[in-house]
């Protein structure tokens, strides 16, 4: 399966990398889950835990605040307001 870079930031400026298979969290529109050569994307990504697959593994990362996803050029960010 493709892999593709994750990165999450808050805004301090500490942040943490993977490299993963696919993200899954929840938006205002529901559920949605990102592959490698996603279309762009821009979206607000409801508190509460993601899914990042690593190495045919599912990992949870819980996010208690509302926070923003970009996907773009193969490259997922998010931007938190909790201490990393």
């Amino acid at each position: 399966m493709n892999k593709f870079n994750l990165m999450i930031t808050n805004i301090y400026g500490e942040y943490k990398e993977f490299e993963i298979e696919s993200l899954s969290c929840e938006t205002d529109l529901g559920e949605i889950t990102i592959l490698a050569n996603h279309h762009p994307i821009i979206t607000v990504v409801k508190k509460g835990k993601i899914k990042i697959r690593m190495n045919e593994t599912i990992k949870e990362i819980e996010l208690p605040f509302d926070s923003i996803l970009e996907f773009s050029e193969n490259k997922a960010k998010i931007l938190t307001l909790f201490e990393i």
